[in-house]
């Protein structure tokens, strides 16, 4: 446990060194805020005495307050939307049995899960923030400013150290990259901090026409890499979506531009006032349109790519599908075998990138509509905090849903007769809180943890990282190139138009969308943003 701990606090004083952008004022440390005893004319053991008396004081009635927040004989029930492979996990019932011995002692509440399944997981998801239903916790995977602006999820900053101390003392520098206006709307979860790209493929098919992963560094290999599957297996589809209609598309932007809003970005390592439209690089349209083409007219792409509604995961285990475009970490394999059933191989191609987006990319948040956010709030300082709670929700009940396979390296696996296709529960570290507190699954590394530290602490960061956009002077034109982007990323990005000719409607359709003026409000706020930090 203790490696665990250092392990996340190393990431966390790397993320916070990172995070120049951060108002780190407001959560100074005790030599900052508290004066010295010689400073203060304290000296004699008396007023030592004395002062420590009243610290003790104070500390006990501060916690005699929360708990009477915490424990007031009202049980509520507190529901937890996030993503999952099915909603109705066979083991969800114990699994809720389990944390609720674990919280009680901690606050009147018991918690129930609601999972979405990924393929409706955003719609729903919004449907529920808009709903004023009371809900405690709901899991998101895109920019804290989106919730923040639409006052869909509360202010928590002020809660947070109250109720979740010891999530704050854990993450608290982490927070700083996912600040809006110096408030937290959400708390990031423990994943991959840098984006890295890649090809991720078959095992089988690599092993069965001997092709080395290892030699795969380019995207011209994997060029190479496709027409070999595709000659020996014609009826295969070599590509299926990573997400809904991206074959490519999140590769290219990751690696190469950083993305301020839709549609505008700046060069991860260029001019951070070098603000551009990103369907009107060169890159767009070499690496992301002519390539795409090229791969849907040789029959790389599955049918119907643009939108078909079944998930990666469901593709790969049909068994008719050899590999997908996207993000890779250390975690990729096993999250993949687990959610699909399919032995998997990653062939990382990108360098890796820390952009802000990457980093308050997953968080969860509380609705404005939760009745107790307080509870709400000490149930994430539990998540991230006790280690069988993070257990609980990666992995499920032990002895059912895993076992232990190696105690001493703390590593799990499936117990005799069970998989991923008849498993009572299944989840991804990613959506638990902080996942570094639990088990290692037994297809990862031991050091996995270290590897994510490794790949966090090596990435390339970005020219504006920390930096957050707010579109309000621009919501209109946003609003309309999106628009745009409905009608042209996906029939682009998966190859079904001869870029040519699509590309330049497309960055035609932008400009008359008003994408012109939301780069100018960029580039005024990033200079502010420059002035503000140095």
């Amino acid at each position: 446990m203790k490696k665990k701990l250092a392990i996340m606090l190393g990431l966390t004083l790397m993320i916070g060194s990172l995070a120049g952008c951060g108002d780190t004022k407001d959560a100074g440390t005790a030599a900052d805020t508290e004066p010295a005893a010689e400073e203060t004319g304290v000296g004699s053991d008396a007023q030592t005495d004395s002062g420590q008396k009243a610290g003790m004081e104070t500390e006990e009635d501060a916690s005699a307050e929360t708990d009477s927040v915490l424990k007031d004989g009202d049980m509520v029930t507190l529901k937890v939307v996030c993503p999952g492979g099915t909603a109705s996990p066979g083991s969800k019932g114990e699994v809720e049995a389990a944390i609720n011995e674990i919280i009680a002692p901690y606050m009147d509440a018991q918690i129930e899960f609601e999972f979405l399944e990924w393929g409706v997981f955003q719609e729903q998801k919004n449907l529920i923030l808009s709903s004023g239903e009371d809900y405690a916790l709901v899991f998101t995977y895109d920019s804290s400013r989106n919730y923040a602006t639409s006052h869909q999820v509360l202010d928590i900053t002020d809660l947070l150290p109250v109720y979740a101390p010891g999530l704050v003392e854990e993450m608290g520098d982490y927070f700083e990259a996912c600040k809006i206006g110096g408030r937290m709307y959400g708390v990031p979860t423990f994943h991959e901090y840098a984006s890295r790209h890649g090809i991720t493929g078959m095992t089988s098919v690599l092993n069965e026409l001997s092709i080395d992963p290892e030699s795969i560094q380019s995207w011209e290999d994997v060029d190479a890499m496709l027409a070999k599957v595709h000659e020996a297996h014609p009826e295969m589809n070599c590509l299926v979506p990573v997400d809904t209609n991206m074959i490519i598309s999140g590769a290219w932007n990751n690696a190469k531009i950083s993305k301020i809003i839709d549609g505008v970005g700046v060069y991860a390592e260029g001019d951070p006032l070098n603000v551009v439209n990103m369907y009107a690089t060169p890159e767009y349209m070499e690496e992301v349109a002519r390539r795409a083409y090229d791969w849907n007219q040789k029959g790389y792409v599955i049918a119907d790519a643009s939108t078909i509604p079944e998930v990666r995961q469901e593709l790969l285990a049909a068994g008719n599908s050899f590999a997908f475009c996207g993000g890779i970490h250390p975690g990729t394999k096993t999250q993949e075998a687990k959610n699909g059933g399919v032995d998997v191989t990653t062939m990382p191609i990108d360098r890796a990138v820390l952009n802000t987006s990457s980093v308050d990319f997953a968080q969860y948040m509380v609705p404005t509509a939760c009745s107790t956010p307080e509870k709400a709030v000490k149930l994430l300082d539990l998540m991230y905090t006790n280690e069988d709670i993070v257990n609980l929700i990666s992995y499920g009940i032990e002895g059912k849903d895993y076992e232990i396979k190696d105690a001493e390296r703390n590593i799990i696996g499936y117990p005799e007769g069970v998989d991923s296709s008849n498993v009572g529960w299944n989840n991804e570290t990613w959506l638990v809180g902080n996942g570094a507190l639990g088990y290692v699954w037994e297809t990862d590394d031991p050091d996995i943890w270290e590897q994510y530290q490794e790949l966090n602490e090596n990435s390339v960061k970005s020219c504006i990282f920390g930096f957050t956009f707010d579109p309000q002077n621009v919501k209109t034109q946003v609003t309309a190139i999106q628009n745009v982007i409905s009608k042209y990323g996906a029939t682009i990005g998966c190859g079904y138009a001869d870029p040519e000719e699509s590309v330049a409607k497309f960055v035609e359709e932008l400009e008359a969308a008003g994408i012109n003026d939301v780069i100018e409000e960029a580039k005024t706020q990033i200079q502010a943003w420059l002035d503000a930090n140095g």
